[in-house]
């Protein structure tokens, strides 16, 4: 593939020597129209100049009509070339200034051309018969010739190295194409020259930017973009443009890139996380069910309906993880759309912690929910917020010592309405905070004491990002917590 510059060059020779070809036609066309405008006018001069110096011309001629021919020969003699005749008003030739030759009788030589031009007294070349070579037309001139006051006839001279059968002279053939040449090969020269500084010009930003895209590339952008990967992206045309669009595709491919490393990294910690949390109680699971097959006969009923108790909250551990996941991979599905109403937030805080009244009761933690009369209404997704808040009461009653007390609020907060859950719990550690609602997070000293799977507050923090707010947390270790969520009122 031949290179940019390269085609830009060839297109550019090509059109020199395109230009060079017309030029060169053009040339030899003006200097043979030149010539011939310059031997008319000489002929003309010429003609006017023997009969103005001869004005007894005719009379010359009535004296000796075989000998007149030799005297038009002298008037040629430095012009060996020019044909100059005597004609009659019809047109017949009378004398010749070249070799004696018998015309016609009937040869009559077309004066309309002359006729014309005497008529309108043009500088334009005219053009008649040539009587030494019949059926050649040349350039030609004439002059009447006078006698007693009335025309006789006609001086007439066929200037023949202008005739248009007769090639340029080789001079000027050779003058104008050198000249073509030249001049073709000049502007070949000068434009090849500007053709490579502009090639040069617009091909170096080119060759900066190709250099800084390929470096990003093998460094799987993973280095930052820097200014000097481009240099010049600040520059107010189509290359700066084109550079700061790279800039900003590859700062965006960066993201996307380090997003995706960190979806993969979470993704491989969840497949982690998952495979320890169903293996624990699973293997519970096998392990309580294999005692009681093969010692079902040496245990007593009391011990096998403990063993029973404990499998079966052993699998409904289970299933809650399993639905937790299905609910968590469907509401990251890129399709799935909340499905928004106006609700009352206070109203549906109330429903969810009295459905959460009697677990609080049998774990002794005193349960209260409080919300403000004419709270702004809210467009969410009543299932969806319910769902997040249930989470959050969950967590909340399971680390609540017994005699300590879980509060629900739901507040104004600039622009948007604050569900708060407030616990007397241990507290989150600082060293947690920061992660807390990551998916199966296990650093905390407390997971254990929450008893779940590390996905509730994950879900938590989805449900508020789909409604456009955010979920967050205060603790101070050994008071407490306070989860909150915030919608757009």
């Amino acid at each position: 593939m031949r290179s940019l510059r390269t085609r830009v060059l060839l297109l550019v020779t090509g059109f020199g020597l395109v230009m060079a070809a017309l030029l060169a036609i053009v040339m030899h066309a003006s200097v043979r129209q030149y010539y011939n405008d310059w031997m008319y006018a000489k002929s003309r001069v010429f003609v006017q100049r023997i009969v103005q110096t001869h004005p007894e011309l005719w009379r010359d001629y009535l004296a000796d009509p075989p000998g007149f021919g030799a005297r038009l020969r002298q008037y040629t003699l430095y012009t060996p070339h020019t044909g100059l005749y005597l004609l009659d008003r019809e047109g017949r030739v009378l004398a010749s200034s070249g070799q004696r030759q018998a015309f016609p009788p009937d040869y009559r030589v077309d004066l309309a051309p002359l006729e014309q031009a005497m008529r309108t007294d043009t500088e334009a070349p005219a053009v008649s018969d040539d009587p030494d070579f019949p059926g050649v037309r040349s350039l030609v001139a004439g002059q009447p010739v006078l006698h007693d006051g009335a025309v006789r006839g006609w001086l007439y001279v066929v200037a023949r190295q202008a005739s248009f059968e007769t090639a340029m002279p080789e001079m000027l053939e050779n003058y104008a194409f050198r000249t073509a040449a030249a001049v073709a090969l000049l502007t070949i020269g000068i434009g090849s020259l500007l053709t490579i500084a502009m090639i040069s010009l617009l091909t170096r930003p080119l060759t900066a930017l190709t250099r800084a895209v390929e470096r990003v590339r093998n460094s799987g952008f993973s280095d930052a973009l820097r200014e000097g990967f481009f240099p010049d992206s600040e520059r107010d045309d189509e290359i700066g443009q084109l550079g700061r669009t790279f800039r900003e595709a590859f700062d965006r491919l960066g993201e996307e890139t380090k997003r995706v490393r960190t979806v993969d990294a979470k993704r491989r910690e969840m497949v982690a996380s998952v495979s320890h949390d169903l293996r624990t109680p699973l293997t519970a699971l096998i392990g309580q069910l294999e005692t009681i097959r093969l010692k079902q006969d040496t245990l007593s009923p009391e011990t096998q309906q403990h063993l029973l108790a404990r499998a079966a909250n052993n699998a409904q551990q289970l299933r809650r993880l399993t639905d937790t996941l299905a609910d968590l991979a469907s509401l990251d599905d890129p399709d799935f759309r909340p499905q928004p109403e106006p609700i009352a937030i206070g109203e549906l805080a109330d429903d969810v912690v009295q459905r959460f009244a009697a677990i609080a009761q049998q774990a002794e933690v005193t349960l209260d929910v409080d919300y403000p009369d004419g709270l702004p209404l809210t467009r969410a997704d009543a299932a969806l917020v319910e769902r997040a808040l249930s989470n959050l009461l969950d967590n909340a009653l399971r680390v609540t010592p017994s005699g300590g007390g879980v509060r629900v609020r739901a507040v104004r907060s600039e622009g948007a309405v604050r569900i708060e859950v407030d616990d007397d719990g241990p507290g989150v550690a600082v060293e947690d905070q920061p992660w807390i609602f990551e998916r199966f997070y296990q650093a905390s000293r407390h997971r254990e004491r929450r008893g779940s799977s590390g996905l509730g507050l994950a879900i938590v923090r989805r449900v508020a990002e789909l409604h456009g707010g955010r979920a967050g947390l205060r603790s101070e270790p050994g008071r407490g917590s306070t989860f909150f969520i915030e919608l757009p009122a």
